[in-house]
């Protein structure tokens, strides 16, 4: 593997800020002096990560310059009242769906805010509900319909249907917990989890309001998926990490960390588990007592050095870097063309089934790709295989499945 350059001043200063933040009785880190320069680097790159808000109480506002500082304020304002607009939100709708004996299980934004130390500052822009029942699906659609939201056609995916309402407010209902996996074993593994997951969901009652949420062990473990599929892909940020130390930090139940562990041992993904929850320990202060990682299974050093490197460009989903656009298995042309295949599947799950067709798709699936890439304005296409073929040592050494 290529050599993991080291973190810079102004990112060890946001790690160190993050894991205050997280774990506030954990006591004032010492910290770096930035310049004003760097101050401003530091909050764009916060920003960048959808973690800026969650400064807020950890900031000596006097010691920074003024426009950083009125950065830090505004976002937070605006994050705040977005969070509390969408926590009323995901308790009406889960009322609104129960009463038509659909169960919805909130997967993120406030199923995991409740454990932050303040948590209206954890950054929440949508409402991500589960309903394993596809029939129950279509029905909620149609409830959502009838209460002032429209599908969008806007976002192109296979596990979930969005909707907006008129007050911009996104809704996305998911059949599945992720896209497809490349890994057979981890998609049938992922199809008897789902089934399972709805026997590990309770009713929550947080600051007045209700939702449906998983155990701990299995909140964990949909969080891992979550990471793994946007590691896969663009990649993903520091936000996801803080959610995975304060789902811990919260969790007193060494019953759950060890079913945590045998559904990531179970499923091929201890590898990845190991190299999230590491950094988490290193850098943002999770307590290595509450680590659902065994002791006895580290993590190797330069896998987790070269994932923290990845996250720290990828920004949120991978945003930061306009050549981002997938991890492969490797960086051989075999695995360029296992991935566009893969991708070909996902654009085209049902005609994918059909090997006559693959020609054609495969055709179409290069032309949405290249039509995708000049809307938004991404990097050239030759920057983007590089990328990908970079990336792709990594992505094999993480999700190469091993029994532990």
């Amino acid at each position: 593997m290529a050599s993991i350059s080291s973190i810079n001043k102004t990112e060890y200063t946001l790690l160190k800020l993050l894991s205050r933040s997280l774990r506030p009785s954990k006591g004032t880190p010492r910290l770096p002096s930035l310049t004003g320069n760097e101050w401003q680097q530091l909050v764009a790159y916060a920003d960048r990560h959808e973690v800026l808000s969650l400064l807020e109480n950890v900031l000596e506002m006097d010691r920074i310059p003024e426009e950083p500082r009125f950065a830090v304020q505004f976002k937070t304002a605006k994050t705040v009242h977005k969070g509390i607009q969408l926590q009323v939100l995901n308790s009406r709708l889960t009322s609104l769906l129960e009463k038509a004996e659909i169960i919805a299980v909130t997967m993120k934004g406030s199923a995991v805010a409740r454990f932050y130390p303040v948590p209206e500052y954890r950054k929440t822009t949508d409402l991500d509900l589960f309903i394993a029942s596809a029939n129950d699906v279509g029905k909620a659609v149609r409830i959502l319909k009838d209460n002032g939201f429209a599908p969008s056609g806007k976002w192109h995916a296979n596990h979930h249907i969005v909707l907006v309402s008129g007050k911009n407010e996104v809704v996305e209902l998911h059949t599945t917990w992720a896209e497809a996996f490349k890994e057979k074993h981890l998609n049938q593994y992922l199809e008897r989890c789902q089934k399972e997951s709805v026997q590990h969901v309770h009713l929550v009652e947080w600051q007045g309001l209700q939702m449906y949420a998983y155990e701990t062990a299995w909140q964990g473990f949909y969080l891992l998926i979550h990471m793994l599929q946007h590691f896969a892909g663009s990649g993903f940020g520091l936000r996801n990490l803080c959610d995975w130390v304060v789902l811990w930090e919260n969790c007193d139940e060494e019953k759950a960390r060890r079913d945590f562990w045998e559904m990531a041992c179970e499923s091929g993904t201890a590898e990845f588990a190991k190299a999230i929850t590491a950094i988490c320990v290193r850098y943002l202060g999770l307590n290595p007592k509450k680590s659902p990682v065994p002791a006895e299974h580290p993590a190797e050093q330069d896998v987790t050095d070269a994932l923290l490197r990845d996250i720290l460009d990828a920004g949120e989903f991978g945003y930061s870097e306009a050549e981002r656009m997938v991890g492969m298995e490797g960086n051989s042309l075999a695995a360029y063309v296992r991935e566009f295949h893969h991708q070909m599947h996902i654009n085209f799950p049902k005609a994918g089934r059909i090997a006559v067709f693959w020609p054609v798709l495969w055709v179409a699936t290069l032309v949405r790709f290249l039509r995708n890439n000049k809307k938004l304005n991404r990097a050239p296409i030759s920057a983007i295989m590089k990328k990908a073929g970079e990336r792709g040592t990594l992505v094999k050494r993480l999700t190469s499945y091993e029994e532990q």
